[in-house]
């Protein structure tokens, strides 16, 4: 999947598909005899690490420091396929977070936040709570469930983020009759993309960044990082003498690539038990810590005592 996809139900009208000027607006449209169409009421949730370090792996890094750096540019794009009213801006960060240019200059999240605050972001710091993980998710899936419940009724709920963990909240506002909108990696799970009524890919995001895919057949958004992380994970399993627990393989694949499983959605294969399958048929044994990953001889083996 790739760019914009709009889903069936309601909502999935194909109104996805359309750009500023596609549709007559205020005078135009009562020269044209259309109705204009009726303003949305939306709320918008990011999720700053995550998306930032999609679009660092999809995309590069110069992309990814545009993206923090000029909100507007982006912002603008997102919301101005149909009029809106963004009520609602939250920006989820971990201050203590940084990402690297292409000179290996370092630069803090931190300094992000003032970008996002011009372009009208509340900012909400979520440092890390374990080694690898903040609480960015849990906090969005509250207070996006807390808007819903709003006296101010919300028409449209936008989530940036590629965590297939928000699957259930996707179909809590759903159910609750409000329209959902989903930026995410462009090969996110089937399961994740059906849950919304539209699935704007991160390499369209990028697109609007200036970032240009590549014209070399079978090098899509991310596709060399995605090729990198199965590699890792493949040699990791080989050289395996004994089940892998889950924490210790993304913690070898982060020292190895400086990168994370999570933040690259799974080299964009969505859930960890999809990458190891597509890896060499690995499979996870749940238990303590998300259990321990075994190589397909190993399966029929009984846990270790």
């Amino acid at each position: 999947m790739s760019g914009v996809e709009a889903n069936g139900g309601p909502w999935g009208d194909g109104l996805a598909r359309s750009r500023p000027g596609d549709c007559p607006k205020g005078p135009e449209a009562a020269k044209s005899g259309m109705s204009p169409m009726p303003e949305l009421r939306s709320a918008l949730f990011l999720d700053f690490d995550n998306l930032i370090s999609g679009l660092r792996d999809g995309a590069g890094s110069e992309v990814a420091l545009r993206f923090a750096q000029q909100p507007e540019t982006w912002l603008e794009r997102l919301l101005g396929d149909r009029p809106r009213r963004a009520l609602l801006r939250r920006c989820y960060m971990n201050p203590a977070g940084s990402l690297d240019d292409e000179d290996g200059s370092r630069f803090r999240y931190s300094e992000f936040r003032w970008a996002f605050m011009a372009a009208g972001f509340e900012v909400i710091d979520c440092p890390k709570l374990t080694r690898l993980k903040n609480a960015a998710d849990v906090r969005i899936a509250l207070d996006a469930m807390e808007a819903m419940l709003s006296p101010a009724h919300f028409d449209e709920f936008n989530l940036l983020s590629t965590d297939s963990d928000f699957v259930p909240l996707l179909l809590r506002l759903r159910a609750a009759d409000r329209r959902t909108r989903l930026v995410a990696h462009p090969e996110v799970g089937r399961i994740v993309r059906s849950a919304a009524d539209e699935v704007i890919g991160l390499d369209l995001l990028a697109g609007w960044l200036g970032w240009q895919a590549s014209p070399e057949p079978g090098k899509p958004f991310g596709g060399q990082v995605a090729a990198d992380l199965l590699g890792v994970v493949r040699d990791i399993m080989s050289d395996a003498q004994d089940p892998v627990h889950v924490p210790h393989l993304g913690q070898m694949v982060r020292n190895r690539t400086g990168r994370t499983l999570r933040g690259s959605d799974f080299a964009g294969y969505g859930s960890l038990d999809a990458l190891l399958a597509a890896a060499g048929g690995f499979v996870r044994r749940d238990g303590p810590g998300g259990g321990h990953v075994l190589r397909p001889e190993w399966a029929d083996q009984p846990p270790a005592a």
